[in-house]
């Protein structure tokens, strides 16, 4: 935040900061205009001109502006620049007036689409070096351009042009450094939030950024010896395409405002002129697209402006900043577009394009940052707090969760022994059981009851028949595999389903139980050693088709039988 708002609060300095005035050698300038762009040199030094100032603009592309100027010698030596701006006009060409037919006289050309090796001078502004040796020398400028644009020829001395480039070098890599950190900056926010209109906006600062280099001269050297309307085509693409990145920008900044769906209609129509703008390019018909883009920016602004003040949803940034800030780019565009008609006197106006491209690009990248920023802010805290409150229902849910395993665990589990209870129990035995006879596999139900249980109560007590229970239990489980189902079914009634498991193998792993409980000895707190013996009764599934209850039944009949046979032993059921 505080970095963005120190590029915006540099770029108002820069923009604000009082320049050091020139001193301009031209006497005076004179303008005529070719509308057809047929006159030559000898028509023009014939004909009067119309006085300008240091600024005059330029016409149509089948037109040309012719400028004479008078420049007067310098204070010391003979060398003067004709300094030119813009760095992007395609062609000026130089006569120097002498004696003689006109047709005679020395001629240079320079231009964007011309390299530094066939310049006079080796940098990116336009200009000559000629040699002022009288009083006063005459010069005939011819200016070729696609496009209107906005023209300041100075004549310097060789010092004061160096500087002069200088300045315009440093301020160039000024806006291209705080350009590029607004990309970087947008670009990081994007992978790290994902949020599209962050990724348009870095798309939107990259067209800029290259834009500004290229309208600037800079990307002239590099292309201008072997393609030489290149320069031309990729500033004209990314001149098309400011218009385009910024409706598909805004179109996104305004959709949680919910506007008018009328009004995004048109965003979206604006988008489809791009494709076409393009289109009339390609087949060579750049002026026409360049002029249509022109009123397009005209046009799109005007009505992002609109847009602004027909938000209906408060979000982030407040509407009010919103309708602020494009009331304040379009009051900015007029006051250029006013410029642009010559309305303003040209000594009150700095038209120096990179300036131009500072307020255009900076500033308002600059704010636009700083809006996305409070945005950026906003989704984070909400993000924070979705996942806050996800977190805490993620622990409601969690603690629900164990609360209800932990009364479903209660619900079929017995509390002193740990063991399924009898509900549970059935149920898990009736599903074994029904498992047995689907498929025929042996299966076998032991009741095992314990023997004078009432007199270890009656004698040590309750609690010492817990602990009985409990560690009596213990061992049962111990001696029995994990795939039998073992539960209490009553006080001192435990039951137990072998699956797998009949006959004699049945036989022994009760007798074994039988075994393992009388030969334990258990010692009670407080209590002397207490042994314990168990009676067992065992019936058998034998492919027959019998429901659990009966099963169960035969079983406890079996245990009884045990206990009437002397007890501590196992009897099987018929």
């Amino acid at each position: 935040m505080k970095l963005i708002l120190g590029v915006v609060v540099l770029t108002v300095a820069c923009i604000l900061a009082p320049r050091a005035a020139a001193d301009d050698l031209v006497t005076s300038r004179t303008v005529l205009k070719d509308a057809s762009g047929a006159l030559t040199i000898a028509d023009v030094a014939r004909r009067d001109g119309t006085p300008v100032g240091q600024i005059l603009a330029t016409g149509s592309t089948d037109s040309a502006l012719w400028m004479r100027v008078q420049v007067r010698a310098p204070a010391q030596g003979s060398k003067v620049v004709l300094y030119i701006l813009p760095t992007y006009l395609n062609e000026v060409r130089l006569y120097e007036a002498g004696p003689g037919n006109p047709a005679t006289w020395e001629t240079r050309v320079t231009g964007n689409r011309y390299s530094y090796d066939q310049r006079d001078r080796n940098g990116t502004s336009l200009g000559f070096v000629v040699n002022v040796t009288a009083p006063e020398a005459t010069y005939y400028l011819r200016f070729k351009n696609m496009g209107r644009t906005l023209i300041s020829v100075e004549a310097l001395s060789p010092e004061e042009a160096i500087r002069k480039d200088h300045r315009r070098d440093l301020l160039e890599v000024f806006f291209v450094t705080s350009m590029l950190f607004l990309l970087l900056w947008a670009i990081l926010n994007y992978l790290l939030d994902r949020q599209p209109v962050v990724g348009l906006f870095a798309i939107y600062q990259a067209a800029y950024t290259l834009f500004g280099i290229v309208a600037t001269g800079y990307l002239a050297p590099l292309l201008g010896v072997r393609f030489p309307h290149l320069v031309d085509w990729v500033d004209t693409i990314l001149y098309l395409a400011i218009n385009f990145t910024t409706v598909l920008f805004c179109r996104e900044l305004f959709k949680p405002y919910k506007p008018p769906p009328a009004m995004m209609r048109v965003l979206t129509l604006l988008l489809w002129a791009y494709p076409f703008l393009l289109a009339g390019l390609a087949v060579d018909n750049g002026e026409p697209a360049v002029r249509t883009n022109a009123f397009l920016i005209r046009l799109t602004w005007i009505f992002l402006a609109a847009v602004a003040f027909s938000l209906r949803v408060e979000c982030t940034p407040r509407r009010r900043l919103l309708q602020a800030f494009f009331t304040f780019v379009l009051l900015n565009n007029f006051l250029f577009w006013y410029i642009d008609r010559g309305s303003i006197p040209t000594s009150r106006a700095d038209l120096g394009m990179v300036q131009i491209l500072i307020v255009d690009g900076l500033v308002i990248g600059g704010l636009l940052a700083l809006m996305l920023y409070a945005r950026t802010r906003q989704v984070l805290r909400e993000g924070q707090e979705s996942a806050l409150k996800l977190l805490l229902a993620q622990e409601r849910f969690e603690t629900e969760h164990e609360l209800k395993k932990h009364i479903e665990v209660e619900a079929w589990t017995d509390y002193l022994t740990g063991l399924s209870n009898r509900r549970h129990f059935v149920e898990l035995a009736e599903r074994e059981l029904a498992r047995a006879i689907r498929f025929q596999r042996p299966l076998s139900l032991l009741v095992i009851d314990f023997d004078h249980f009432k007199e270890i109560n009656d004698t040590w007590g309750h609690r010492a028949g817990d602990v009985v229970l409990k560690e009596v239990s213990r061992l049962l489980r111990q001696a029995l595999r994990d795939e039998d189902i073992f539960g209490r079914i009553g006080g001192e009634e435990f039951a137990v389903v072998m699956v797998e498991t009949e006959g004699e193998d049945a036989i022994e792993v009760a007798q074994r139980l039988c075994a393992t409980v009388a030969e334990a000895s258990i010692v009670p707190q407080d209590c002397e050693r207490i042994h314990v013996n168990i009676s067992i009764g065992l019936a058998q599934l034998n492919n027959r088709k019998i429901d659990f209850n009966n099963l169960l039944n035969k079983a406890d009949q079996a245990m009884y039988g045990a206990k009437q046979a002397g007890r501590n032993q196992v009897f099987i059921s018929e």
